[in-house]
């Protein structure tokens, strides 16, 4: 359902004709943007690319998770990196968006949750929604007459291993979810009592329907109830707990980057111990790494294994910093500390010194530099071959197109 605001648009002709001009010749993608979860305000977020579908058709495929609350869309088109597209808003007539600077939004209140399909023509403005036709039903049968216990989940995961759509506290043994693209799929299924269970790589296809039938076995001692893995830049952390057992129950943890546990290293050289409620952290060199998890229950007969648990890596942005320099005042030398941010290979560094009047009195092309923490040390006296005065002095630190400034106070 689609639902429309009104507002004021306002611009310049003149720009509107010269930058149309330029999105002609320097489009390189369709774009979609708005303030619903899983899609990014950024323009030139390579996740929002719009699929070309013919001419002047695109289409983009999204999960929605906060349905009934109204969001934002807009169209764009967009030059990579840049933050100042046309964009197409509300018009006036219903399916129809109009291309400006700054039109009024369209407001989408989507009914329910899941996968859709928003479709955008860039020759007539129109755009509509569509929800994909897949399905995948699993009936769950437990015990021996076949019934659904009580707290019986089935959860339905993408290929990373993230859950997109659950049943909790089953009424009756099928759970059915729909509205889903063509892609592999995993199902989990569990009860109190019962062993977690899980169908891995199911491949969809277009407009499929698949079924599968999932019997629970029982769990003599042990059931992991609930886990979850946390990334943090210096490692994982993990959690679960149990039920159906209240003795002292001992865990191994095991990881890997596949999530096959025969390809998996152990991580504990003492078992993780306790009753119900358990925790591991396992630190990790590398944050960026995707890494899988598998909780194994140790001496048992019959153990409880739970996995894989998906820790997606994390990227540590470094930012450009130009730092104090010391000692300040200083004479005859001083320090100057200052950090080369992520992404900034390959771009040139220069550092240079100016007086009060703004006159350049000595220059430093630092060539290139990766990432990292880096010092500079100046002599006035030695590298400008003559005695400066003292008073202050600015440095200015450039980093490709990046210009930092810091004061700087000579004192003889």
């Amino acid at each position: 359902m689609l639902r429309f605001v009104k507002g004021v648009s306002a611009g310049c002709t003149f720009l509107i004709i010269l930058y149309t001009t330029l999105l002609a010749a320097q489009t390189v993608s369709v774009q979609l943007v708005g303030n619903f979860s899983g899609i990014s305000c950024e323009p030139d977020d390579p996740a929002n690319d719009m699929i070309r579908l013919g001419d002047h058709e695109w289409l983009k495929l999204k999960f929605i998770n906060e349905p009934f609350e109204p969001d934002t869309i807009f169209f764009k088109f967009t030059r990579e990196h840049s933050y100042f597209p046309l964009h197409w808003g509300w018009s006036g007539i219903e399916g129809v968006a109009k291309l400006h600077y700054n039109p009024p939004s369209i407001a989408a209140i989507l009914p329910d949750s899941g996968y859709y399909y928003f479709n955008f023509n860039d020759t007539t403005y129109a755009y509509w929604l569509d929800r994909p036709g897949g399905s995948i039903t699993a009936c769950v049968s437990a015990g021996t007459n076949g019934s659904v216990p009580d707290g019986t989940y089935v959860s339905l995961l993408d290929s990373l291993y993230q859950v997109i759509g659950s049943h909790y506290d089953m009424t009756d043994s099928t759970a059915f979810f729909e509205h889903l693209p063509p892609a592999p799929y995993h199902l989990a299924a569990g009860a109190p009592g019962f062993r977690d269970t899980m169908i891995t790589n199911i491949a969809l296809g277009e407009n499929e329907s698949i079924q599968f039938s999932i019997r629970l076995s029982s769990s003599v001692a042990t059931a992991i109830s609930s886990a979850f893995c946390e990334r943090l830049q210096e490692g994982v952390l993990l959690k679960w707990t149990t039920s159906c057992c209240y003795d002292l129950l001992l865990f191994d943890v095991y990881r890997g980057v596949e999530p096959g546990l025969e390809l998996m290293e152990k991580r504990t050289s003492e078992p993780v111990s306790g009753t119900e409620a358990f925790e591991f952290f396992d630190p990790v060199e590398d944050p960026a790494v995707d890494l899988y998890y598998y909780l194994v229950e140790r001496e048992s007969d019959d153990p409880a294994i739970h996995g894989p648990l998906f820790a997606p890596g994390i990227e540590i942005v470094i930012e450009n910093v130009l730092g104090q320099n010391y000692p300040n005042p200083f004479n005859p030398a001083t320090t100057i500390p200052y950090r080369v941010g992520t992404g900034e290979d390959g771009k040139p560094i220069s550092i240079s010194f100016f007086d009060v009047a703004g006159r350049r009195i000595d220059s430093y092309d630092l060539g290139t530099k990766p990432p990292g923490e880096y010092t500079f040390r100046w002599n006035p006296s030695i590298s400008t071959e003559r005695r400066i005065p003292s008073g202050v002095y600015y440095c200015r630190l450039k980093i490709g197109k990046a210009s930092f400034t810091g004061k700087l106070i000579l004192m003889r």
